[in-house]
């Protein structure tokens, strides 16, 4: 949520009178009436038109096509229309935090819409592509395992981190873990975790395919140490038909953040960004992280 609503009137009544508000084609009292064959539904008088109704469809998902779901989201309209109409009887159009959300609301819809058009002209990678993927990546599809580890954190003063890692790296079983950890008389916490390949990164994934049962990799964190221990792990192959797919959807994605990381870049180079308001704002942005990147290729496969 962008801003703190300090007045007593609902928060669901400002979110309801902004989705309503974007999803109407023109919420200008004096905009033009939908012909009656575009018309929908009306409520008091208002109309909701069939483009709203099938855009609102289209954002519920699969479920919203069948002829139930898409009753619940017609009913769904009807409710927040009320509740739009109420807001504006409350007098909550006009109220600035309202105007602020609704404005926020809009400038991020047309961000978002134009990133998804321009990202929608990248081109489906090639079988070689494909292929060449699969082949680098035999841990995430051909000798896919799931692994059973325990994890623990141990407590790692800064100037013995180093040297308690590689101990903790070069004992073999978890007891002798345990016991080594004891000796040094340092703070720790273990738990025992499942985990398959796509659901830790490509380069974890490969140190912990390497690992023999009772061996650890050990990673560093603030003030800490934390070590995955492998106690079991079973082969659970992708299937290739599977796979190919799998990869298609992450190359595609993966070309999506690119095209779309380099073009937001390109245009903050040819902008004029200037910082007024000392809200931590410079600060903010200096710091501001790049777009995530596409999740592994297989992390669809349990799903």
């Amino acid at each position: 949520m962008f801003l703190s609503l300090s007045h007593s009137r609902g928060a669901a009544l400002i979110l309801s009178l902004a989705c309503v508000t974007l999803l109407s084609a023109g919420c200008n009292k004096s905009d033009k009436k939908s012909s009656p064959s575009q018309v929908a539904f009306k409520v008091n008088g208002e109309e909701v038109s069939v483009h709203q109704v099938a855009l609102a469809r289209q954002r519920a998902g699969q479920g919203a096509q069948s002829e139930a779901g898409s009753r619940r989201v017609v009913e769904t309209l009807v409710d927040q229309e009320l509740t739009a109409q109420a807001a504006r009887k409350d007098g909550l159009e006009q109220d600035p935090n309202v105007v602020q959300l609704m404005e926020q609301a809009k400038r991020d819809v047309l961000a978002r819409v134009y990133l998804e058009r321009m990202s929608s002209k990248v081109n489906e990678p090639s079988t070689d592509e494909i292929d060449r993927y699969y082949n680098e990546h035999p841990n995430l599809f051909s000798d896919r395992r799931l692994f059973t580890l325990q994890e623990t954190q141990v407590e790692a003063p800064a100037d013995r981190a180093e040297a308690l890692a590689a101990k903790l790296k070069a004992t073999q079983g978890v007891d002798k873990l345990i016991e080594t950890i004891r000796a040094d008389s340092l703070r720790s916490s273990t738990r025992q975790t499942s985990v398959s390949a796509e659901d830790v990164p490509l380069v974890l994934l490969d140190q912990l395919a390497a690992l023999q049962v009772g061996q650890s990799v050990v990673l560093p964190s603030e003030g800490a140490l934390r070590v995955l221990t492998l106690l079991s792990s079973q082969s659970a192959p992708v299937a290739r038909s599977t796979a190919t797919r799998l990869i298609s959807i992450y190359l595609v994605n993966e070309r999506k953040r690119q095209l779309i990381d380099t073009s937001v870049k390109a245009m903050r180079a040819a902008a004029k960004v200037e910082y007024v308001a000392a809200s931590g704002a410079a600060s903010g942005a200096a710091s501001g992280a790049a777009p995530a990147a596409a999740s592994a290729p297989a992390a669809a496969a349990s799903k």
